[in-house]
């Protein structure tokens, strides 16, 4: 007989979609929806693997708004919305869209969002070499035969 343990869950405080793929070079507005008890509190975004770990990038508190990263609360909407742009290759990883509560961080108070950006990458494309009489692949059973035999 197997047994699972498995943590207790909450209710998510935060809801989002769970991934979002998009091009470099472009932006993307990422919705976070809260329930109303949370209308007036501080929303914020961070980003790492871990929800423990993550680094804050932007709050509705001010400054709202960092380099290419911005975030907006709409309370009457119960959503805060986060905003990033120029998108590039090392964008893409762990995001969370945040409450901030009386207490102190758990895993309920946060939403976790992989953003993938994408395009940009480098094609292979497959070299063709012609075949000649001194290349490895034009070398036959005989030419072998005669080359050892010339040694």
């Amino acid at each position: 007989m197997f047994y699972f343990i498995f943590p207790p869950t909450g209710t998510k405080k935060v809801r989002t979609e769970s991934w979002r793929s998009v091009e470099r070079g472009a932006s993307v507005t990422i919705p976070c929806r809260y329930d109303r008890q949370f209308k007036h509190q501080v929303k914020y975004w961070c980003r790492g693997k871990a929800w423990r770990y993550c680094t804050t990038m932007v709050r509705t508190a001010s400054p709202q708004s960092k380099g290419d990263v911005s975030i907006t609360d709409d309370p009457g909407k119960l959503v805060f919305n986060v905003t990033m742009r120029n998108l590039q290759k090392e964008n893409s990883g762990w995001y969370w869209c945040g409450v901030e509560t009386r207490s102190s961080r758990t895993e309920n108070d946060l939403t976790a969002l992989y953003l993938l950006v994408t395009g940009g990458e480098s094609v292979t494309t497959p070299v063709t070499t012609p075949v000649t009489p001194s290349s490895p692949a034009a070398l036959t059973k005989e030419t072998c035969q005669t080359t050892n035999a010339q040694r």
